[in-house]
């Protein structure tokens, strides 16, 4: 194998390896955040309000996220965040300025009130959600 080819083939192997772990980060992010939603089912709910939301384009893919910071009372104000992903920056920045000043439920854990859950659900009644990728 001439130094060119080898070259090239390292180039290419690094290429895919980023490819898969950025993918499999995506799928292990998406898995998660359904997984918090089930365990969250029984816990109490809470009104709450969206104040802001931020995009962010998500590192070595061509989606983007849309973060959405809500605040809630339980005992005292505090503070959680909501995070959806978008294939596009424009649908992302229609959601967030959509669902900006919103009234929602959120779940929160009895015995540590800082640990919530905005469910997807919840959200898709106050928006009609832009085509994502979840």
């Amino acid at each position: 194998m001439t130094p060119g080819t080898a070259r090239l083939c390292k180039s290419i192997f690094r290429g895919v390896s980023y490819f898969v772990a950025a993918w499999g980060a995506l799928f292990i992010r998406r898995w998660l955040k359904r997984h918090r939603e089930r365990v969250a089912q029984s816990w109490p709910l809470v009104e709450g309000v969206i104040l802001n939301g931020a995009v962010t384009r998500i590192r070595r893919t061509s989606h983007f996220h849309a973060t959405l910071n809500y605040t809630y009372f339980v005992e005292e104000y505090r503070t959680g965040k909501y995070i959806h992903e978008f294939a596009n920056e424009a649908d992302a920045d229609a959601f967030v300025r959509l669902l900006k000043d919103k009234r929602v439920h959120i779940r929160y854990k009895q015995s540590n009130p800082n640990k919530t859950v905005l469910e997807q659900s919840v959200v898709e009644q106050h928006a009609m959600l832009a085509p994502s990728i979840d």
